[in-house]
């Protein structure tokens, strides 16, 4: 009876275990709003197409167009993965299909713009849609869709290819040509092909991006463009351009709060342009401020745009509305447009001769010294960044767009007696410093805007792209690239903006000189030399780069002196030397010693009594020794003391040739040497 029982009540819970497991039923709540169909598709501009879901498994469609309202409504069901909705009166009718919903991003299983299979994605109301993919990734497919429907992609790359020696910025800028070629002559397909390549092959710069983001805006590809116009305003945010343009995009994706910001900073960049203003009155228009929007729009009618509607026409603007009936007579310019004219006097393509900033010009801003006597170490660094290209326009309205390469060097190494004179790879091997780029130098690109005001105050923003490649002590490492502009100081203003005056030259016209030094006051780079040459032409400019020079070639102490040293050899072919120099005081009276300590490789050689010798100097001079000497070694038969007397014909680097007499004591052990010497030496130079 029990067990029956049981069996039973199993039974009957059965049904409501498994109700239990299944959970309850899946429900979306809320307003979405489209965002577009998965062909690029979107509403109409001023058109809003909503689905409101109940908790219930009803749903309401309403597509708001200016003049006509549509409404529909229909059920909705949802199972894992997968929603069915059906349409009460739409022709989509009943569709059923894989879903998805993340961070307020609906997909649904069908196109509303059109009755084709596909899929449409919408965006919770009040939140904002975030486009997904890589700068790279939407060139890619942009540029494969269009090829679709050209008709003239083997043309544009036959053309490319034959002019990319033409153009400073090679095969990218011959794309870019052929781009406005085929806009120009209606070929829009085509037209955003070829900006796409440019884009593609250059995808740092601001304006193949800026292009070929209007140009897939005609295909309303507005996601796309987001994310194509978000790394152009990151770069470079000084260009209102790209601000505009992003804020008309996400206007279309309903991210009304974004446009907004997009467009305050393209007309606080760019306040007399009118389209900026309309642009500004659209966006209020959706978020339902029709106040503000039709101020705007007065204000974009007043700057000359008129709107796709004229809508700044039907109420002119709040000024005009508020003007004077008896007006004075204005003058023949207003303020604001003296202000454009005194910009727009430095329009035009820039050129420069010189770009660059230098560290470690001469040996004592590129060396230090670190302890004393056998204990020194002496680092030299030098640094060079320097424009190899530079290309630089400047519109009507003080707008800057610019590129070029940048050529970068670094290099450093030290000696001492612990390193001797091994090179700096060699010593870097064995712990001491030794650093340098790969393959000697590297060149990056390089892509800039910025703005200049009507008094030629110039404003730059934009370094170099990518990393650099540096051995330093011994191992790889990546460090960053760093402007040829002169920065407003040390530390984080490096990084820019940079600030820079255009005059009025009489003779070059337009033009930025830079001639300064910047103190880091770091222990191994001191101060930056920076220099530029920019002007106004139309003619293709290479730019003085020099390298990293010499540093200046020794000079020869004097003519004739005494030296006297003591030197310690610890192996066959190195010298560690403290001496004293005597030479004639400046006035040709009176004596002068100089100390110093210094580290020499040495080679020495003899038959009988006739000695050669070769002596290298830490300061990259030499001198070679030929002559006559007699030494006591004979005599002492190997005893630890040997004195020696020598008469040389020299040839020293520095001071040319001449004679030298010697006289030394040596005494050997523990396998090395100690000397102690006297040289006397007379350089023809002066005369015996």
């Amino acid at each position: 009876m029990k067990k029956s029982s049981c069996a039973r009540l199993f039974s009957c819970l059965l049904p409501v275990l498994f109700a239990c497991l299944a959970g309850p039923a899946q429900t979306l709540q809320g307003k979405y709003i489209l965002i577009r169909d998965d062909n690029g598709a979107t509403a109409k501009t001023g058109a809003e197409i909503s689905l409101s879901f109940a908790a219930n498994g009803t749903f309401k469609l309403k597509a708001v167009m200016p003049g006509q309202t549509i409404d529909d409504n229909g059920t909705y069901k949802i199972s894992g993965s997968t929603i069915t909705i059906a349409f009460k009166e739409m022709e989509q009718g009943k569709q059923s299909g894989p879903y998805s919903l993340s961070n307020g991003t609906l997909t649904l299983p069908f196109r509303m713009l059109n009755n084709v299979k596909g899929s449409s994605t919408w965006q919770l109301a009040g939140s904002s849609f975030v486009p997904t993919g890589t700068v790279e990734e939407v060139i890619k497919r942009n540029m494969e869709g269009v090829q679709k429907i050209t008709k003239y992609t083997d043309k544009v790359d036959a053309w490319a290819k034959a002019d990319a020696k033409k153009y400073k910025g090679g095969l990218a800028e011959a794309y870019y040509v052929m781009g406005n070629l085929f806009y120009f002559k209606n070929f829009r397909p085509d037209a955003l092909y070829a900006f796409a390549k440019a884009a593609q092959l250059k995808p740092t710069n601001a304006l193949y991006l800026n292009n070929l983001s209007s140009m897939i805006m005609d295909y309303s590809k507005y996601s796309d463009a987001v994310i194509l116009l978000k790394e152009v305003t990151k770069q470079f945010p000084n260009l209102a351009s790209p601000w505009g343009n992003l804020a008309i995009a996400q206007l279309k994706m309903a991210n009304y709060s974004a446009a907004d910001s997009a467009i305050r900073i393209a007309r606080r960049l760019d306040p007399d342009n009118g389209l900026y203003c309309y642009t500004g009155g659209k966006i209020k228009e959706a978020k339902g401020d029709k106040a503000g929007a039709q101020q705007d729009f007065g204000q974009a009618w007043d700057q000359g745009y008129a709107g796709e509607g004229r809508e700044g026409g039907k109420n002119k603007s709040v000024a005009k509305k508020n003007a004077n009936p008896n007006p004075v007579k204005s003058p023949s310019k207003t303020k604001g447009e003296e202000k454009r004219d005194k910009i727009a006097q430095w329009e035009g393509h820039y050129e420069a001769n010189a770009v660059s900033a230098r560290s470690g010009e001469t040996a004592q801003e590129a060396n230090t010294t670190f302890g004393k006597d056998l204990a020194t170490t002496r680092i030299n660094l030098q640094t060079l960044s320097c424009a190899k290209e530079f290309s630089m326009d400047i519109s009507k309205s003080g707008m800057i767009t610019g590129n070029g390469k940048v050529m970068y060097v670094y290099q450093g190494s030290a000696n001492g007696p612990v390193t001797g004179l091994a090179p700096g790879p060699i010593a870097a091997m064995h712990g001491g410093f030794g650093t340098n780029l790969k393959d000697g130098f590297q060149i990056r690109d390089w892509s800039f805007s910025g703005t200049v005001d009507e008094e030629g105050n110039v404003e730059i923003n934009g370094l170099p792209s990518g990393e650099l490649d540096l051995y330093n002590v011994g191992k790889w490492q990546k460090i960053k690239t760093w402007s040829p502009l002169p920065p407003d100081a040390a530390g984080p203003a490096m990084k820019g903006p940079f600030h820079m005056k255009l005059v009025n030259d009489a003779k070059m016209g337009p033009v930025i000189k830079v001639d300064q030094y910047l103190e880091l006051g770091d222990k191994l780079i001191r101060k930056v030399h920076y220099r530029a040459y920019i002007y106004r032409t139309n003619d293709n400019i290479t730019p003085d780069c020099q390298t990293l020079g010499a540093d200046p070639q020794p000079q020869c102490p004097a003519s004739e002196f005494i030296k006297t040293k003591v030197a310690f050899n610890p192996n066959e072919h190195i010298s560690i030397e403290q001496s004293t120099t005597y030479t004639k005081g400046d006035n040709g009276s009176g004596v002068q010693s100089q100390q110093e300590m210094a580290v020499n490789v040495v080679s020495e050689h003899e038959i009988g009594m006739l000695k050669g010798a070769a002596e290298y100097h830490q300061d990259g001079s030499f001198e070679l020794s030929v002559g006559i000497g007699v030494d006591t070694e004979d005599l002492t038969h190997g005893g630890p003391f040997k004195l020696g007397e020598k008469l040389d014909l020299i040839y020293d680097s520095k001071c040319g040739w001449g004679v030298k007499a010697s006289a030394s004591a040596e005494m050997g052990g523990y396998g090395s040497k100690t000397s102690a010497s006297v040289e006397g030496v007379i350089f023809f130079n002066k005369g015996l």
